[in-house]
């Protein structure tokens, strides 16, 4: 069961070539889904929803697939960090990225050098 505040999730958010990430931090519960995180991140960050691109353990994560899975069921936890991109200017993948058709996959080292 979550606290009263809910869990701490950390989103590093990169914009375009900028740098450092702009991290926002935000209190989520359990029961609540990637969607509510996403327009909680999207909120403090000040873009629009459709303008925050996620990713979580290298993996692009689509609206369309994850926005209805709560905290609990992606096992997110208090002082788990997600990485995110500001697609209001074109993004600066780092690590690079390949698409897939379950949305862009972070590239390996191994994968990099081949």
């Amino acid at each position: 069961m979550a606290s009263n505040t809910g869990n701490q999730i950390f989103i590093n958010i990169k914009k375009g070539k900028n740098y450092p990430p702009n991290v926002v931090e935000i209190r989520v519960k359990y029961e609540q889904t990637i969607g509510d995180l996403r327009k909680l991140a999207a909120k403090k960050a000040g873009i629009e929803v459709d303008q925050l691109q996620l990713f979580r353990h290298g993996a692009e994560l689509l609206a369309d697939k994850y926005d209805m899975k709560t905290l609990l069921e992606m096992d997110l936890h208090t002082g788990f960090s997600l990485m995110a991109y500001d697609l209001t200017e074109e993004p600066d993948y780092f690590p690079p990225v390949r698409k897939t058709p379950e949305g862009l996959v972070v590239i390996s080292a191994a994968e990099a050098a081949a």
